[in-house]
């Protein structure tokens, strides 16, 4: 019997210890997606959903104790999040604040479009880092799957190989997503960005005659689309795929609009002509239905983040939702 009690506490001594199962913690569901791509091991909390306005989240006591355990916090930033410092706060955790080792500012060394040169709220809902919706171009959200698989290798590292694999195969996925395979093969995804960066892609491709192997996302589209959105939401897709952007419904950014700025996008719309009218799910739809009516132009409404609509159930499915209402 002595012998085999040694023979146990041996064994259960050399059994490897259960490993500790990372705990993220995303402020937004594009972030949670892409998170969940990288690390499909780690619990995963994503606190806003993608049927609410990112701005507005309440920081309950409730999500701060799920932020108090977190290993690693990401966030969009560009003051999109208005709660997230109350959040941290409130969540008594300081190894996941900005500087430290679990903190991702998902947005960092993104391009930033809509810069202020001037800080002023009078010109309504004012974000001073520029327009903080980075992830409506697909190539900024490669930017933020590096900055995540980062933060990951950083509160584990010995999982770090594997993080900085996951971020590459998504990158290469999300180039045959946005460019089409066929191209992807035939010029490198990295040929392809950096084109696509520079806004010399559609002209390098007519000029070499690789124009039809355009596919993918920026097959679908058609240069030149006019649309009216409802919130100034969308540069970074209007660059991307080249959209015209004839106005906004809102007077200012986070300003209802007036009876008399109404009649001025109706004058915009006759001037210019314009294939949709489109506001975000979340928002109230009244206005946006009386201009399409008064108008006759097509009345769309669009997911702006993961889950916004049923069938955008990730990221991938988000930009077909997307390319989908605006092109179909």
């Amino acid at each position: 019997m002595k012998h085999i009690r040694i023979f146990t506490t041996l064994l259960l001594f050399f059994l490897p210890l259960s490993a500790h199962a990372l705990t993220v913690v995303t402020t937004l569901p594009w972030l949670g997606d892409i998170t969940a791509r990288l690390a499909p091991d780690a619990q995963l909390v994503v606190l806003a959903r993608g049927t609410e306005d990112p701005h507005y989240l309440s920081p309950t006591p409730a999500l701060m104790a799920k932020v108090g355990t977190a290993d690693l916090y990401v966030e969009n930033g560009l003051n999109l999040e208005l709660w997230s410092d109350r959040l941290l706060d409130g969540a008594g955790n300081p190894s996941i604040r900005p500087g430290q080792a679990g903190y991702v500012l998902a947005s960092a060394g993104t391009p930033r479009l809509e810069v202020p040169t001037e800080l002023t709220r009078a010109k309504g809902d004012l974000h001073p880092e520029g327009n903080p919706h980075i992830w409506l171009d697909p190539l900024n959200v490669v930017i933020a799957a590096d900055n995540i698989a980062a933060g990951l290798a950083r509160v584990d590292p010995a999982g770090a190989d594997g993080y900085r694999e996951a971020a590459t195969a998504f990158r290469q996925a999300l180039y045959e997503r946005l460019f089409g395979a066929e191209l992807v093969g035939f010029m490198g995804g990295s040929t392809l960005e950096k084109l696509a960066r520079s806004g010399r892609l559609l002209e390098f491709l007519d000029s070499k005659g690789l124009t039809d192997r355009l596919g993918g996302w920026l097959g679908q589209a058609q240069p030149g689309r006019k649309v009216v959105f409802y919130h100034q939401s969308w540069a970074y897709l209007n660059e991307r795929f080249s959209i015209k952007q004839v106005g906004v419904i809102e007077d200012r950014p986070g300003v209802a609009p007036s009876a008399g700025h109404k009649d001025r996008l109706v004058a915009l719309i006759a001037a210019n002509g314009c294939d949709r009218v489109a506001v975000t799910t979340y928002y109230n739809d009244r206005v946006a239905q009386i201009l399409a009516e008064q108008t006759g132009v097509p009345l769309v409404r669009l997911a702006a983040d993961v889950g916004g609509v049923p069938e955008a159930t990730d990221y991938f499915a988000l930009m077909d939702h997307l390319m989908k209402t605006l092109y179909r």
